[in-house]
């Protein structure tokens, strides 16, 4: 990943002004036409580390849980069971179908807020929280097959 950098040598440092940083080239090129025409930004190599690969992948799997437990729980509804959570419950019998849009969201908010820790091992608590309804569910849908 790449950031590129601009410096105003005009400016002492520490000014808020002296130093610019641009996601994209698209970015800093669109910055300089319209303050620095002659001006130009160094493209700097940016080093994310491990952390930050694990914090990626964990809050994905929160995701793909939140995924699971959906396509699950539509199982066992179609096989004529019903859903364990008293809130989910709720939202089928007053949303019907609609009853996932409130769980996607949930999952989302969820996902929000453990991006925001900067504690792997948190996150990883919370992602082996969220696989408990999918274990559940699975086992739900071995016993009751034929």
């Amino acid at each position: 990943m790449k950031i590129w950098a601009y410096t105003d040598t005009s400016k002492n440092v520490g000014d808020p002004q002296h130093l610019k940083l641009f996601a994209t080239s698209d970015a800093a090129q669109s910055w300089f036409k319209q303050n620095d025409p002659e001006g130009v930004a160094f493209a700097y190599e940016i080093i994310l580390g491990p952390g930050y690969v694990a914090k990626t992948l964990l809050v994905l799997a929160v995701l793909l849980l939140g995924l699971a437990d959906l396509f699950t729980t539509n199982i066992i509804l179609t096989t004529g069971g019903g859903e364990s959570n008293p809130f989910m419950h709720i939202a089928q019998t007053w949303l019907g179908p609609w009853w996932l849009m409130p769980k996607l969201a949930l999952t989302y908010f969820m996902m929000w807020l453990l991006w925001r820790s900067n504690n792997p091992y948190n996150i990883a608590l919370v992602v082996a929280f969220c696989s408990t309804p999918v274990l559940n569910n699975l086992l739900i849908i071995t016993t009751n097959s034929p």
